[in-house]
């Protein structure tokens, strides 16, 4: 029931007071897209692999601090940026004028992939993780987490970020966070 009322109050019209704007939208259609796209082979082989060999808490906050200081110029950066993963997000996101920023996390929130460098290595103390990421079975989380709309300066663009979990089988193993240009949001997409 908790499922059905969220989506019921999602797909309401969002309003961007002070914006001067405002969008209405079938945030349900977005969702089932950002869900298909977490189920691609691409999608889920990337964090299981990622998920063989998890950072160590102490390092994945050293990674995090070091990437944050140097604004993603870190050499671990470029690597996930980099990967084929990465490739298929970016090329994903293409498709889509709405589509704006996207990140793919193993299971402790670090990012296995991204179409651009993100502010951030570690998402996991972040709510586009915490809110759905759970490892029981099953889940006693929602499907999908949408975010309140912001400004976002890296993407200059009014976003919301709608996260999924990527599961393996009806294991849940990562997340996949896209941000959505909400000013690009087709008005009839459902």
């Amino acid at each position: 029931m908790y499922k059905a009322i969220t989506l019921l109050t999602l797909t309401a019209t969002l309003n961007l007071l002070g914006q001067g704007f405002a969008h209405a939208f079938c945030a349900g259609a977005i969702v089932k897209e950002i869900q298909s796209i977490a189920k691609k082979p691409e999608v889920v082989e990337a964090v299981k692999l990622a998920n063989l060999n998890p950072p160590l808490p102490a390092d994945l906050h050293a990674l995090d601090a070091r990437w944050i200081a140097s604004n993603g110029q870190e050499a671990e950066a470029r690597k996930i940026l980099a990967s084929t993963a990465s490739e298929f997000l970016r090329k994903t996101l293409e498709k889509r004028v709405y589509f704006k920023e996207a990140i793919l996390t193993g299971k402790l929130g670090e990012t296995v992939a991204m179409n651009m460098v993100t502010s951030d290595y570690w998402q996991g103390d972040e709510e586009k993780f915490t809110e759905i990421f759970d490892t029981n079975q099953p889940s006693r989380k929602p499907d999908f987490y949408i975010s309140r709309a912001r400004w976002d300066e890296s993407v200059k663009s009014m976003i919301s970020q709608v996260s999924v979990p990527v599961y393996d089988s009806a294991s849940m193993i990562g997340t996949l966070t896209i941000g959505i240009d909400l000013k690009r949001v087709p008005q009839q997409n459902h």
